[in-house]
């Protein structure tokens, strides 16, 4: 259950002129009618601010704490107090649970209080996001994050923040975090807000066009939301970028309850001969291409799906592998039809897959397993199918994301955490004169990155992961039921 901004999209005007009328309070809520000039400017100057304040790079190695397999979550400071927070690379934003926050469970009572920070200053923006299993509501601050200790830590002295103050998520009941910090692409908030600034505009000049009148409360919250777009555009909130982050490699070991390694400002991937470039095919997420799906056993080939492309996002926020109906439904087959027995791991297939453009393999362990507790209610409403195909003693951990969401190259695949415990993962977030690539490289038992040696049947004896449902992060995207921004 992941993080997403919420888009508004008007299909036409009628349609328009009731969902505005229905929703006059939310809208103003957005941002007030009068936006006072040194707030802007206050907003505005957000980055300077950052930037001017930052010390020179430094790699910085942190330890991710284990939660059952299920999540990992990295030790923060915001406002002189301590959190744990998942590392995202699905989302964009530094999001964190207030205190007081109404439905936040243990999230909310060992969350964020600006009471207790003396750099906090409240900021006037709100937004709403969405989990997989619910919404919350969110308003905008500043406040002095650090991440790992003060001498070779780093640190940002203004941090844009989003405070939940409000959320309909049953899940987060015996939440274990109470932040999630997202290393999305820095250039994916503006490109959503230019989207919108970009729709509303050609909203107006429709109406022109059609010599409407619009009553003036409309207008109004019309411009506010405009206004508010454009400063969430220049709100500078991405940490990676705050941080002038270039390179920043993720790698969980991949035995039961290890823990996962962020690496901040790691060496460049360039210049070590281990790397693979994976190119970078999203406008606003690490979004990259997925070909020719295939389970491998015994030097035979089985083709699964992505003959034609898919669209994958590597995501480190999410805990299994998400793929369309059909190819978890033709996986459970091929691996019934092979007679797969997980009491004899040897004998399990692997998957290969074209992924950006390389050739890459999993071993079992990343998709096979077994599975304790139950999966939350809403979850289950918004499978088609029971969520994991029952093979011989154990099952397929991958989850299905039905036949909803797609994108432009193709069905969409959200590659989660099993992806990173296989591969040392470099997320390259560019400069201006070179794209964002991601790079990998098989990690050894320790999380360092190796030469491509490794026998993927001899990593199947890591032994195979058993996974709480109760525990499982979902990402946002399986709730949209239409094509995601890619």
């Amino acid at each position: 259950w992941k993080f997403h901004r919420r888009p508004i999209r008007f299909m036409n005007l009628s349609w328009y002129l009731t969902l505005l009328t229905a929703h006059t309070a939310q809208l103003s809520a957005a941002f007030d009618e009068d936006v006072e000039t040194s707030h802007c400017v206050d907003l505005l100057q957000t980055a300077s601010e950052l930037r001017s304040r930052l010390p020179r790079s430094r790699g910085y190695r942190q330890e991710l704490r284990n939660l059952e397999d299920a999540a990992y979550v990295a030790e923060i400071q915001v406002g002189q107090q301590n959190f744990d927070a998942i590392l995202d690379s699905g989302s964009f934003e530094l999001v964190i649970f207030t205190r007081d926050c109404a439905g936040c469970g243990m999230a909310g009572h060992q969350g964020y209080d600006p009471k207790q920070s003396q750099t906090f200053a409240k900021g006037r923006l709100v937004q709403e996001l969405s989990y997989g299993s619910g919404d919350a509501l969110c308003s905008n601050a500043f406040d002095r994050l650090d991440i790992g200790p003060e001498e070779k830590g780093l640190h940002v002295e203004r941090q844009p923040i989003w405070l939940v103050e409000k959320a309909e998520m049953e899940i987060l009941e015996k939440s274990r975090f109470q932040a999630i910090l997202g290393l999305g692409p820095p250039t994916a908030v503006k490109q959503q807000a230019k989207n919108e600034l970009d729709y509303l505009q050609s909203l107006d000049n429709k109406l022109k066009e059609w010599n409407v009148t619009v009553p003036a409360s409309i207008k109004s919250h019309l411009q506010s939301k405009k206004t508010a777009d454009f400063l969430l555009g220049n709100l500078d909130d991405n940490v990676p970028e705050n941080l002038q982050l270039r390179f920043l490699s993720i790698c969980l070991r991949a035995h039961r309850g290890a823990r996962g390694l962020a690496v901040w400002h790691d060496q460049n991937p360039r210049q070590r001969s281990a790397f693979k470039r994976l190119a970078v095919i999203g406008k606003i997420t690490w979004g990259l291409s997925l070909k020719n799906v295939h389970l491998v056993s015994k030097g035979q080939r089985i083709p699964i799906a992505c003959a034609d492309g898919c669209g994958a996002v590597l995501d480190t926020g999410t805990s299994l592998i998400t793929a369309p109906n059909d190819a978890v439904k033709k996986m459970g087959q091929v691996l019934q039809a092979l007679g797969a027995n997980c009491l004899q791991e040897q004998s399990l297939p692997h998957l290969e897959f074209e992924l950006g453009g390389e050739t890459l393999s999993l071993p079992p362990s990343a998709f096979i397993g077994f599975v304790k507790g139950i999966m939350p209610a809403p979850w289950r409403l918004r499978f088609h199918q029971e969520p994991f195909i029952q093979v011989e003693d154990c099952e397929l951990l991958m989850m299905d994301a039905g036949k909803m969401t797609s994108t432009e190259h193709g069905p969409l695949w959200i590659i989660g955490m099993p992806f990173f415990r296989h591969f040392y993962t470099t997320f390259d977030y560019g400069t201006s004169d070179q794209d964002t690539s991601i790079w990998v490289a098989e990690a050894s038992p320790d999380c360092q990155p190796q030469e491509t040696t490794t026998n993927l049947l001899q990593v199947s004896g890591t032994s195979l992961l058993r996974v709480d449902q109760s525990k499982l992060r979902l990402p946002g995207w399986m709730v949209n039921g239409k094509t995601m921004p890619f």
